[in-house]
């Protein structure tokens, strides 16, 4: 599978922004996309888990381009923010908070 990342912000979202800079920053959020192959598993529960298919390189990858903790063998911790989502945490990948989330079949 793969995790598709939707409607990517700028995180922490920047102090003082115009309204100008705001709309811009909004209108931006639909095209800043993510995605992660090799997904085997996501779980949302007390925390955001993503299980990554068992080929080390892979994994290794995943890690490198998230930067994501490890959670246990296999399997990395998103982190979110509450105050970055909608109705419910935005999942974070680098400088980006993402307020949607797809898994798509291969």
């Amino acid at each position: 599978m793969k995790l598709m990342l939707t409607n990517g912000y700028p995180y922490p979202y920047p102090d003082g922004l115009t309204d100008k800079q705001q709309e811009a920053i909004s209108e931006a959020a639909p095209g800043r996309t993510f995605e992660l192959d090799g997904v085997v598993q996501f779980e949302w529960k007390h925390t955001v888990t993503v299980e990554i298919k068992d080929d080390f390189r892979a994994w290794l990858d995943a890690r490198r381009v998230t930067g994501w903790p490890v959670w246990s063998e296999g399997v990395l911790e998103a982190p979110t923010s509450c105050a970055d989502g909608y109705d419910h945490p935005a999942i974070i990948v680098g400088d980006t908070a993402y307020c949607g989330f797809y898994l798509l079949a291969d």
